[in-house]
C-alpha cells in the first residue's frame, strides 16, 4: 500500500462552480510542498469548466509562505489567460494578511472580496 502524498493532508481544495464562475476553497497551508498541488488543481478547474471568474477562497488558509504568494501571482496570470477574472475571497486571517500587505500583494490581487 503506497502512503498519500503528506502534502495532501496539509493542503485541502474543494472546486465548486456557480453558474459561469467556478470557486475553490482551499483549507490549510500553501506552501513549496503543496503549491504544485494547487497549481494542477487551478489548471484542471480552468481547463475543464471554462469560468469567466475564479474565486479562491483564503478564509481558511493558516499558512502562506512566498512559494504560495508565487502560486497566488501566479494563478492571477493563468486565470488572465483562460479569459477569466481571478477574485480573492476572504477573510483573510492574520499571517496571511499580512504577507500580502507587507509584500505590496494586496494591491496586485485587488481587493479581498467578502466570502
Amino acid at each position: 500500500m503506497t502512503n498519500p502524498d503528506p502534502s495532501a493532508r496539509r493542503l485541502r481544495t474543494r472546486v465548486n462552480l456557480h453558474g459561469d464562475r467556478a470557486a475553490i476553497r482551499l483549507t490549510g497551508e500553501v506552501d513549496l510542498g503543496t503549491a504544485p498541488g494547487l497549481r494542477r488543481t487551478i489548471c484542471a478547474c480552468l481547463g475543464r469548466h471554462h469560468p469567466c471568474a475564479l474565486d479562491l477562497h483564503l478564509a481558511e488558509v493558516s499558512f502562506c509562505d512566498c512559494t504560495g504568494l508565487n502560486t497566488l501571482l501566479w494563478a492571477r496570470l493563468k486565470a488572465a489567460d483562460a479569459g477569466a477574472a481571478l477574485v480573492v475571497r476572504g477573510p483573510l486571517q492574520r499571517g496571511v494578511a499580512r504577507l500580502l500587505s507587507v509584500t505590496g500583494t494586496d494591491t496586485v490581487l485587488g481587493p479581498v472580496a467578502a466570502a
